[in-house]
């Protein structure tokens, strides 16, 4: 008898462990749900987010947190994953910019939104009085349109950031509607406080916490619901590379660092199931406070996306006094990483001007060898050269990436100077120019505090090199926007423009600063990032000898900001932190949208919040039901022998 009881005890163990199993692959699916991981349906959040402080008597809320205001992010993302091919609207095109809405006497739900011509208020204002056609926001679609004029006046409003004083609040005042507005972020400020100072809180590109709220709906949550303002421990939290700059800004960061400097030098992929993990380099400054790197890490992580997302052959900017109409690309012009490439080139040629100082010894000797030489007219650009990687897997160390300048003689002509030519025989110019200034400005480009931000965000490059060829080998690439050239979330939101950096490399051509023996001479070029990345591998034994304890310094500084054995540098990182979602019971949950330019893919259908396929539940039931079968089958056939 004591063989039945033990027999039927093991089916029992396994029948409840296969249930039990079932049971929590139903709740929680078959993997952890990654941030990346791609398609996937998550409940509606809540109206009201118990994290939500109340309002308060000066009409400030959490964002995320009234129904306004969440109805406001399903606005966003609609118009983010929604925009028209080619569109340069800027309700759509502006997503990280301010957004406004409100809700009229008829019902109808409107959006406003600034830019450098009206602010989001005024929009409101314009369209509650019919002289504007409406842009409408439905509720039950999540759908943004463009409708006819029609005036109906304002029952509530909000507003993500509080309106100005100038402006909005007269005008707001003016409607009768001042009083119905609430906001998330102050902008005007007090007695006693500092204008800049409360602005850059609230609306700092990478800092300001209006800003990293809107950043985080836009590139991890993936769905509405309450954002709210980050703190420095909150970034040590959430995407690996808010976990950087949250170790670099907290109450524990350390001394002796100089984090403006960071580098990326070291990534994962997750291949779309798992998140990315990230480590910067930057160096150390025994003896000195530490500088504050957040805005260099979120760029660099920006730039990284940038060039995932524009097509290689666009990476080019050209300053060339006879091409005002071919400055820079018209997608890449519209990013940090388009502003930062060109104003490199800017500085490359103030650098060739200061190198031929006659009043430095490089100057001077290089006067004096061109004494009876024509001169020459110069085109001189910024390439890459090959960069060495090591690459272990999923991971990929990136351990020189040096640039280098061409020159060549050009010919060009100069607006507004007909008289200018350039010399006919400047070839004996230019063995001068290689022999001595080329040299100079090869170094600078590597070494020289002037041309950090380049040589960051080329290392972005490399990074971002190895990302699309391992996405484009597994399919990844076009759901992750590889090549879309959807800017739309890169965009920069300031009033910089290319022709600024144009007109000002003119205005410096045609400005002296010092007597040149043989008259002024300028130069043409750019920088050329178009070709692909070349790379050389590190073989193991070579990477075991050159850099023994990088793996385990880089490990390390996912947790602490780590130096390195020789303390001359020092690394921060983080990996992406799987966010919680909180379902909620709603009749009609909402479909999430993967995003181009991010790094993931993937889709499929699946249940509420967990993303676990319904086929693979219902197989795992399937199973169940045998298993039970088949243990009552065999419990009642030893029970039968046991009887006979």
């Amino acid at each position: 008898m004591g063989n039945v009881i033990k027999e039927r005890s093991r089916i029992a163990v396994l029948t409840r462990l296969a249930a039990v199993l079932v049971l929590i692959w139903s709740v929680i699916g078959g993997v952890p749900a990654a941030a990346h991981a791609g398609s996937r349906v998550v409940a509606d959040w809540p109206i009201i987010d118990s994290r939500c402080p109340p309002i308060t008597p000066e009409g400030l809320v959490g964002y995320g947190c009234t129904q306004l205001s969440t109805y406001l992010q399903q606005a966003r993302l609609d118009l983010r994953y929604n925009r028209p091919p080619k569109t340069t609207d800027k309700l759509y095109t502006n997503v990280r910019g301010n957004y406004a809405i409100a809700q009229l006497q008829d019902g109808k739900y409107i959006i406003g939104y600034s830019d450098g011509a009206k602010h989001a208020e005024i929009r409101l204002i314009e369209q509650m009085q019919g002289k504007a056609p409406r842009i409408e926001f439905d509720p039950q679609t999540g759908k943004v349109s463009y409708q006819p004029a029609k005036a109906s006046a304002i029952k509530e409003g909000y507003s993500e950031i509080e309106p100005c004083k100038k402006t909005c609040n007269p005008a707001l005042e003016s409607a009768k509607v001042r009083d119905k507005f609430t906001y998330s972020y102050r902008w005007n400020a007090g007695p006693g406080e500092d204008p800049k100072v409360l602005r850059d809180q609230t609306n700092n590109r990478n800092t300001g916490a209006k800003q990293v709220a809107v950043q985080t709906l836009l590139n991890e949550t993936k769905t509405s619901g309450p954002i709210l303002p980050k703190t420095p421990e909150e970034l040590a939290k959430g995407s690996a590379v808010s976990r950087a700059a949250g170790k670099q800004m907290g109450p524990v960061r350390p001394g002796g660092i100089d984090f403006s400097s960071v580098q990326l030098r070291y990534v994962t992929d997750g291949g779309g199931s798992r998140g990315d993990t990230y480590s910067f380099e930057t160096a150390t400054t025994p003896g000195q406070e530490s500088k504050d790197g957040t805005d260099q890490i979120y760029n660099a992580d920006e730039a990284l996306n940038t060039w995932m997302a524009v097509e290689p052959s666009r990476f080019w900017v050209n300053l060339n006094p006879s091409q005002p109409d071919k400055v820079i690309d018209q997608y890449l012009g519209k990013t940090e990483v388009g502003r930062t490439l060109l104003e490199a080139d800017l500085e490359l040629k103030r650098a060739w001007t200061r190198f031929q100082d006659p009043k430095t010894a490089v100057g001077r000797e290089y006067w004096n060898r061109m004494t009876g030489l024509d001169g020459a007219c110069i085109r001189q650009w910024i390439v890459p050269k090959t960069a060495t990687i090591r690459e272990e897997g999923n991971r990929l160390y990136i351990l020189d990436a040096p640039l280098e300048v061409k020159a060549e003689a050009f010919d060009f002509t100069i607006p507004g100077d007909p008289s200018f030519k350039c010399p006919a025989n400047p070839e004996p110019s230019m063995a001068v120019y290689r022999d001595l200034l080329l040299p100079e400005l090869n170094k600078a480009v590597n070494d020289a505090p002037e041309f950090k931000d380049l040589r960051r965000v080329y290392l972005s490059r490399v990074a971002a090199e190895w990302y699309r060829g391992r996405m484009t080998a597994d399919g990844r690439a076009a759901g992750a926007g590889i090549d879309s050239n959807d800017v739309s979330v890169l965009e920069r939101e300031d009033d910089w423009s290319p022709t600024d950096v144009f007109k000002q490399y003119l205005k410096e051509i045609n400005g002296t600063t010092y007597e040149l023996p043989n008259g002024v001479k300028v130069t043409t070029g750019g920088v050329d990032f178009t070709k692909p990345v070349k790379t050389t591998k590190l073989t193991d034994n070579a990477f075991k000898a050159q850099h023994a304890t990088l793996p385990t310094t880089v490990d390390k500084s996912l947790t602490e900001v780590t130096k390195t054995s020789d303390e001359k540098q020092a690394y921060l990182g983080g990996s992406d932190e799987i966010p919680d979602f909180v379902g909620v019971q709603q009749a009609t949950p909402a479909p999430s949208s993967t995003a181009g330019g991010g790094r993931g893919g993937g889709q499929g259908d699946g249940l509420p919040i967990t993303g676990a396929p319904i086929i693979t539940v219902a197989a795992a039931g399937i199973m169940l039901i045998l298993i039970g079968v088949a243990a009552r089958w065999r419990a009642r056939r030893v029970r039968w022998v046991v009887k006979k």
